[in-house]
């Protein structure tokens, strides 16, 4: 049954896997605003309303007003909305004249702690209604909020902090499935498999104290330093990788008491320290009565349990949509879940099951392999089964195209994670339905000589005796030399079995205590989408940021639109995160002149992130050249397109991708 259940878990894993890599973003990103973006006023505004996709957390959520030459104009009071957790507002500075004003917000999600920034424009139209402009190459507003966006949790690159987060995320992802996992095979495995074969029952008692010896007080206190590490990576991108400014106790205290990140991060906090209490006693109080010996795995259980629940509320499903929100929850407990039943189960093999067997002798070692194993095999393909069905909802990001498995970080970890899932469900195939069938038949078979060698020679020893006593001298000698012959090749034939034996136990023990290596390795893969989950943008954008940080080089590329019609030439300039001057110019394909009686609208989209499509009008010059100031919101991938409108009402499109920098 369990061979069977695993060729069909198999393969669904693999095409759910591939099918559906991720779910919607968990950012809280711009959704309208007041000014609304782009537009163009008559009268100066009082004040800036902002809407968002999440709740904000009101201690480190804040937004700034710069007019055209970099100067402050609102009066430093931006905060989140009493009323409404996902509304920012601040008020303005009275009388403001006319001009291009930038706004500058900072978010921080109140469901996942994760920090964005991003920046919109509005404009306040001179008295004879002609549209103030901002200088040539000017940038007001860069960093004005400092740079927490230039770290690697938006470039896709392993710089100091986002190397930071990468460790303490995998490290407490680790802890909690190999301390879930463990739970699981007291519970379900050791103390099951126990009592249906008594012969078992030493050595699982001794794979027990050998975890709550080694590695069950350790784990716990990695868990909570590495818990401890969770908090000051999200300080350290709220501060833009300042060390300094990231542990003082305003930041980190804040981050640790405020929004619904910072509570279930106590959580998390509270239930490790419960379990430590716990994991001291079981160390250090050895004689303990039959109730406590039988409450103490459950307890711990719960609390495992209460661990994952506590990770899955402060991550990425908390904050999904609203009304979906109940489901992606017990969605990406369940992953959890199963990630502790698969490799959690092995990581413990590993560390403390196979070490304990190591010193039996060969035969104890395979007949534990094949009686304690098929106790495990239930929960590993319920975890193989559960994984392929959640999978699809427990990443943060969804990619908009295949061709970003290859050109993103977050898409090539995403690979590498499922290149590693392959190897697993390969090598867990391998030995459940090959390696330990094999082990199981040739253990039988020794077992049959072996007993009935031992049965030859107590009838042998018996009937020398009898014989013994009946008979005398060469009668008992020739009587006696047949069986003796047989006793030798049976002997024979049963070491021969135990060579035999020993090879396919160490093979099927190789293979176990080198299959987690591919489990830390997913669990590392899903550190790094982790730390990425703020863009997909590729590693080639951040070298272009490097090259092009002292002077931004124009992004300009030529087209034909899709019907042939017109050749579009695009120019964005500066080509960075913020406000850009995009123009286009046309020439009809047909006569080879510019296009001048025709009207050009783009609409760009991220494709990094879920943040809708923005339009940006062009005002012709008479000349064929078309121009228009709008927003790139954040660096990484976008997608332009171009819709030329004739006279005669028809639309021809042209597409344009290109990389932002910084």
């Amino acid at each position: 049954m369990g061979r069977r259940n695993l060729v069909f878990a198999v393969p669904l894993a693999l095409c759910l896997t591939l099918l559906f890599p991720a779910m919607a973003s968990a950012h809280a990103i711009l959704l309208r605003s007041d000014p609304a973006k782009d537009s163009v006023l008559s009268i100066a505004p009082k004040q800036v309303r902002m809407w968002y996709s999440e709740a904000l957390n009101p201690a480190f959520s804040t937004a700034v007003v710069v007019n055209g030459e970099n100067k402050r104009v609102d009066n430093r009071d931006a905060h989140v909305s009493s009323s409404d957790q996902t509304e920012m507002d601040l008020t303005l500075q009275p009388n403001l004249p006319e001009g291009v004003y930038i706004v500058i917000w900072r978010t921080d999600s109140a469901a996942d702690g994760h920090i964005l920034r991003g920046s919109f424009i509005f404009k306040v139209a001179n008295a004879d209604g002609t549209v103030p402009t901002l200088a040539p190459g000017s940038n007001p507003g860069a960093n004005v909020l400092g740079d927490g966006n230039l770290t690697g949790l938006y470039t896709g690159q392993l710089d100091g902090p986002t190397f930071f987060n990468l460790i303490m995320i995998t490290l407490v992802e680790l802890g909690a499935i190999f301390w879930m996992g463990a739970q699981l095979w007291i519970n379900f495995v050791l103390t099951i498999s126990a009592e249906a074969h008594n012969e078992e029952r030493n050595t699982n008692e001794r794979v027990q104290r050998r975890f709550e010896r080694y590695f069950s007080l350790p784990t716990l206190i990695v868990l909570f330093l590495a818990n401890i590490g969770v908090l000051i990576g999200q300080a350290l991108n709220l501060t833009g990788g300042d060390l300094a400014q990231a542990i003082s106790p305003t930041v980190f205290i804040g981050l640790a008491t405020s929004g619904r990140f910072g509570i279930y991060w106590m959580m998390r906090e509270v239930v490790i320290l419960l379990a430590m209490i716990l994991a001291l006693y079981m160390l250090l109080q050895q004689q303990r009565s039959r109730i406590t010996r039988n409450v103490l795995p459950i307890a711990n259980l719960v609390l495992a349990s209460a661990l994952l629940i506590a990770i899955t509320m402060s991550g990425h499903a908390a904050s999904v949509n609203p009304n979906i929100v109940s489901y992606a929850i017990i969605i990406d407990w369940l992953h959890l879940l199963a990630a502790s039943l698969w490799v959690g189960g092995m990581i413990y093999i590993a560390t403390n099951y196979l070490p304990v067997l190591k010193p039996l002798h060969i035969p104890q070692q395979a007949r534990s392999l094949v009686t304690v194993l098929p106790y495990f095999s239930p929960l590993a393909i319920a975890g193989v089964l559960i994984m392929s069905v959640t999978g699809p909802f427990s990443a943060a990001f969804h990619l908009t195209s295949w061709q970003q498995f290859l050109s993103t970080a977050y898409g090539r970890a995403l690979l590498v994670k499922i290149a590693l899932i392959g190897g697993l469900l390969l090598t867990s195939a391998i030995h459940v339905g090959i390696l330990r069938p094999r082990l199981k038949k040739e253990y039988q078979k020794y077992s049959y000589a072996a007993n009935r060698l031992q049965a030859i020679q107590e009838r042998g020893e018996t009937g020398e005796q009898n014989r013994s006593s009946a008979l005398n001298g060469q009668q008992a000698v020739t009587m006696t030399a047949e069986p003796s012959r047989a006793t030798k090749l049976l002997a024979q034939q049963v070491r021969l079995r135990e060579s035999r034996l020993t090879k396919k136990t160490h093979l099927l023990s190789s293979v176990l205590r080198w299959e987690p290596v591919l489990g830390v390795g997913v669990l590392i893969c899903v550190g790094l989408m982790n730390v990425f989950a703020g863009t997909l943008s590729p590693i080639a954008a951040t070298q272009q940021q490097q090259q092009t940080a002292s002077k931004p080089k124009p992004y300009t590329t030529t087209t034909p639109t899709k019907d042939g019609k017109f050749k579009v030439t695009l120019s964005v300039n500066p080509n960075r995160f913020g406000t850009n001057v995009f123009t286009v110019s046309t020439v009809d394909t047909a006569t080879g002149k510019p296009a001048t009686n025709i009207g050009v609208s783009l609409y760009t989209t991220m494709l990094d992130m879920d943040m809708g499509t923005d339009t940006v009008n062009l005002q012709r010059d008479g000349k064929g050249h078309f121009s228009g100031t709008g927003d790139l919101t954040m660096p990484g991938n976008w997608e332009i397109r171009i819709q030329i409108r004739t006279p005669d009402a028809s639309l021809h499109e042209a597409s344009v991708k290109l990389v932002t920098p910084f």
